[in-house]
């Protein structure tokens, strides 16, 4: 896959690409080792609708993107091969902590929507089009591998690009293609889970065009939460600033032609609580003086 030109170029990966695919590839040694010593440490790590509902194995949707097809090794070379054309120009484009933070957010999104579709499974008359996808394993980096092919359309929609034998096109023309391909996967009788794929595209799609905004969306919540504590203090102190028996506030001499007597701190001045009721102004040294949230 080549930009420009209509060679091929292999580009070297980066070190957080790289250190993802040896991961891939040690754990699918070890997947095989423990399948081997047939120790069930496999089955509880990939994702099983019915083992997370009723087996409260929570950490399934995480660990299955770890794991391939132990009869496929197809799988696997297949995934980090794609991972691989496509990471490698996204990863820089990206910068390693946002690159790892979306390939895991993929994965576990792919998760996320297998697992929506079983509670579907449960449900007439999803029950008959889905059959026993409650009880059917998942696994694969699929999710996450098919999040970041989404990424890197969206962040090259507009760069053409030599596609092997589908020829040149756009990165946005691209996606549209593996799209179409994934919805006839779906409706095939084919064992792929198109769940997981599906969920890790839809991910890329809200992650990067701009839905996701998990910063804007904690400030807002702090906004809220501090002017309710405005709120809050703004009432206690026209508590304090209103004498109970309805009179002037405390220290506070009424009588038109009176003389100032000694401020609460022993200051001279009038004694009045700042921002009283009848307008008077406080110095911005005073202990009551009101706060300006901003």
């Amino acid at each position: 896959m080549a930009a420009g030109s209509g060679g091929m170029s292999w580009p070297r990966p980066r070190r957080l690409l790289l250190a993802l695919m040896v991961a891939n590839v040690v754990a699918y040694v070890a997947e095989l080792i423990l399948i081997r010593a047939n120790l069930g440490v496999v089955e509880a790590l990939m994702l099983t609708p019915a083992d997370v509902f009723e087996a409260g194995r929570i950490w399934q949707p995480f660990t299955y993107l770890w794991l391939h097809d132990p009869e496929q090794p197809t799988h696997l070379l297949f995934n980090m091969l794609w991972l691989y054309l496509f990471g490698s120009q996204l990863e820089p484009w990206w910068g390693e902590r946002r690159f790892l933070t979306g390939y895991l957010l993929f994965g576990l999104g792919g998760g996320v929507l297998t697992l929506l579709v079983a509670l579907l499974s449960r449900v007439s008359p999803f029950d008959a089009l889905l059959g026993s996808f409650w009880i059917r394993p998942h696994l694969g980096a699929s999710g996450a591998v098919m999040g970041v092919l989404i990424g890197w359309g969206m962040a090259f929609s507009k760069k053409e690009m030599n596609f092997f034998l589908l020829g040149r096109m756009t990165g946005r023309t691209f996606v549209a293609v593996v799209v179409a391909v994934e919805l006839l996967m779906a409706l095939s009788l084919s064992s792929v889970s198109s769940t997981s794929h599906f969920g890790g595209m839809i991910t890329a799609f809200i992650v990067c065009g701009g839905w996701w905004k998990p910063a804007r969306w904690s400030t807002a919540f702090r906004r809220r939460r501090l002017l309710k504590e405005k709120a809050r203090l703004e009432a206690e102190l026209s508590t304090l600033h209103t004498d109970p028996r309805g009179g002037p506030p405390p220290n506070t001499d009424a009588s038109p032609g009176s003389k100032p007597g000694p401020r609460p701190d022993g200051g001279g001045g009038p004694g009045r609580w700042p921002n009283n009721e009848d307008g008077g102004a406080s110095g911005s040294g005073s202990r009551g003086g009101h706060n300006d949230w901003n």
